[in-house]
């Protein structure tokens, strides 16, 4: 039974005394209504105790005087309790007042109820604070102040307005004397309370700053302005400056511990701190006291405490950073290095190899064309095939390298998606039905539309997967289909795939044949050959397509890949019902062709493609050679190798602007590097070919310079 009075007791006491508050209030402001809340307490206990006392005395005026003034403090409690605690103070403050002042004038001053204002102006240090609410204690001291003057001037000694107070004044003296003093004991005890709280508080909040300021991770200096001396320094200070104690480092001179060069950027900074702004943040070189370099991460902040200026400097320890970044650079240097001499290996071998590679190519080209006998045929093609083949090993470790050094970019340009798709069938069907294989094709008839794509580079993704597809089925089909997944009225988004029945992947293995060099196991390499760079290419450029090329294969059940890239519809684009069928080309008898080619091979490949075409050739071995004919002679096109004796290419091309500066120019190399397109027109080509070249895109080029149109 007690224990649940005592939780009704003390619920009661909790509803009254933390009326007001809410959640998110600050601790001052709940400390205002709780104290508030106390005042209102005590006024009602006082308001009941001499309502009691005058009733039994017959004091019926005093006891509606108390009531009325009770009535008010309850309404002041209502508004603190609707969150109006400014408002309630003051009626609380004022009813106090009136009620002193009008008690006293109908008990008269002899009744000694002015010995209630000793207690309330100790109240007013409680309700009201002097640094917070100034001006509010100022007006509140002033009421009082008036009401003591209202009630010695207008308080008679003895007043018989009340029949029976006559033979009681010195009763009533002593009873507010002791209510007064009792208020008075009971607001000197709150205030010495709350001061030995603020007390505690204070030495809380400045043991909690003492812990903070000697675990923080910066070393932190309080220096003088004028003098930089260092007057005081955290633990952390001590420890990086690997002192015994902080003796040893208060009163020097903060610039002592500064690196000798960082000295003048550190009173250059203090110059700009004083005149320009209050605060400083860079890196600075600093000695330890073994003699240890320090690098710190440095702010600085100016302030001023009585009337002394400051500089608080932290100090952030990054010395094991610098040291990890001078170990990236390094690094990053030889890598650079790596990367540069990896690209001109490259490049060299790659000029060497298809400097070679033209003579082949070239020749089995010829032989193809010339007449041979059927027993040549088998080993014709197997000159192209494996020529070929190797120029596409050459084509693809160029590739792996640009896109792994991040010097690939699309070239996105309209094109017609189902064309595109329809001739790529076209091309795989043949291969396919050679090899006994049937090939099928689902090609969706709502990509007729031209969409901003990179040809070359989804041609070879395709090309790439459909090359395997056929290599790794020995029987049964390969597929191909490109479909629309979905359409707006700006973008497109299309899935390829591509599917056979060959040898499939073992699922371990998924991963793995996307990265370079690598393929299934060492039996397929064995067997169908490859470097394993083609899935690693395609897997990078599907990604620079914004897309992810995936793989579903079961090991003897075949494979299927597939990805989706999101196209933007080009809305510009010319939909013709019949397409143009391809022009025969046209002959080039009677152009005059200035042809610069150092090695004798190539020079008799073209020579001999060239003639075939009608085209007058006049041939030069170097730039040098190349430029003393164009002086003697009329050409109408100049075909030339970069890399040759004496006189290279470019140098020659440069003369031989100066004497035309219209002429076509196409440069004839086997070198590969980046922004070769860009770098050529700057040196004054029109174009370029790549050896090994292919006779029709020569043929096109030609045409193309000579009328402004392709053939």
């Amino acid at each position: 039974m007690e224990q649940p009075k005592f939780s009704a007791l003390r619920s009661l006491y909790e509803d009254f005394f933390h009326s007001g508050l809410y959640d998110g209030m600050s601790a001052l402001q709940r400390k205002k209504v709780i104290r508030f809340n106390t005042f209102i307490f005590l006024a009602l206990v006082a308001n009941v105790l001499a309502v009691i006392s005058y009733f039994s005395h017959n004091l019926y005026i005093s006891a509606l005087i108390n009531t009325t003034s009770a009535y008010f403090f309850l309404v002041a409690y209502y508004c603190n309790s609707k969150r109006r605690l400014a408002l309630a103070r003051m009626i609380s403050i004022i009813n106090l007042n009136l009620y002193l002042v009008v008690i006293s004038m109908v008990e008269g001053w002899r009744a000694g109820e002015y010995l209630y204002f000793f207690p309330f102006f100790l109240i007013l240090t409680l309700l009201v604070s002097l640094q917070n609410d100034g001006w509010e204690l100022l007006f509140i001291y002033a009421i009082g102040v008036g009401s003591i003057i209202l009630c010695i001037y207008l308080s008679p000694a003895e007043n018989n307005v009340q029949r029976h107070i006559a033979g009681m004044y010195d009763g009533l003296f002593n009873t507010n004397l002791a209510m007064a003093l009792l208020l008075t004991i009971i607001f000197s005890y709150s205030i010495l309370r709350v001061n030995r709280d603020h007390e505690v508080n204070i030495l809380e909040e400045k043991a909690f700053g003492d812990i903070i300021y000697n675990t923080s991770l910066d070393g932190v200096f309080i220096v003088l302005k004028n003098s930089l001396e260092i007057t005081s320094c955290n633990l952390r200070a001590v420890e990086m400056f690997e002192l015994d104690n902080e003796k040893q480092i208060n009163f020097s001179n903060v610039k002592d511990w500064l690196e000798e060069h960082y000295r003048e950027k550190f009173l250059q900074t203090i110059e700009t701190l004083s005149s320009e702004s209050n605060n400083w943040q860079g890196e600075l070189l600093f000695n330890t006291k073994n003699g240890r370099q320090l690098h710190g991460y440095v702010s600085i902040i100016s302030f001023s405490y009585k009337s002394v200026e400051y500089f608080k400097i932290r100090v952030l320890d990054i010395t094991d950073i610098k040291v990890a970044e001078f170990e990236l650079i390094r690094a990053k240097e030889k890598a650079e290095v790596a990367s540069r001499a990896k690209t001109r290996f490259l490049s060299n071998m790659s000029h060497e190899l298809r400097t070679l590679l033209n003579g082949i190519i070239g020749a089995s080209n010829l032989l193809l064309q010339d007449d041979y006998l059927a027993s040549q045929k088998p080993q014709l093609d197997i000159l192209k095939y494996s020529s070929e083949h190797m120029m596409g090993i050459v084509n693809d470790i160029l590739d792996t390298t640009k896109i792994e050094s991040g010097k690939v970019e699309l070239n996105m340009m309209p094109m017609n998606l189902h064309t595109f798709a329809r001739k790529t069938a076209v091309q795989f069907s043949n291969i396919a039905m050679s090899k006994g294989l049937t090939f099928q094709t689902s090609i969706d008839p709502a990509l007729d539309t031209e969409l901003i794509v990179d040809e070359v580079r989804l041609q070879q993704i395709i090309n790439n997967l459909l090359s395997n597809a056929i290599k790794f089925t020995e029987d049964g089909y390969v597929s191909f289909s490109c479909k629309c997944l979905g359409k707006s009225s700006r973008t497109a988004i299309v899935q390829f795939e591509v599917k056979d029945s060959g040898i499939g992947v073992h699922l371990s293995k998924q991963k793995e044949i996307f990265e370079s060099f690598a393929q299934a196991d060492l039996d397929t390499t064995r067997k169908y050959g490859g470097t394993g760079l083609g899935l690693a290419i395609s897997k990078k450029l599907v990604e620079m397509f914004d897309g992810i090329l995936q793989i579903e294969s079961e090991l003897g059940k075949g494979s299927r890949f597939h990805f989706t890239i999101e196209l933007k519809i080009n809305h510009t684009w010319r939909n013709y019902i019949e397409e143009q069928k391809p022009r025969e080309k046209l002959s080039l008898t009677g152009v005059k062709l200035l042809l610069a080619e150092d090695n004798h091979v190539n020079m008799a490949i073209a020579r001999r493609f060239l003639q075939k075409w009608g085209v007058d050739v006049s041939e030069a071995s170097n730039g040098r050679e190349a430029l003393e004919k164009f002086k003697k002679g009329n050409f109408d096109l100049l075909l030339i190798d970069l890399e040759m004796p004496e006189m290279d290419g470019c140098t020659a091309l440069r003369e031989i602007r100066k004497l035309n500066r219209s002429i076509p120019a196409m440069a004839f190399t086997a070198a590969v590097y980046d922004n070769m397109h860009i770098d050529l027109l700057s040196k004054g080509f029109d174009d370029f070919i790549h050896k090994p070249f292919r006779p029709e895109e020569l043929h096109n080029k030609i045409r193309k310079l000579l009328t402004g149109k392709t053939v």
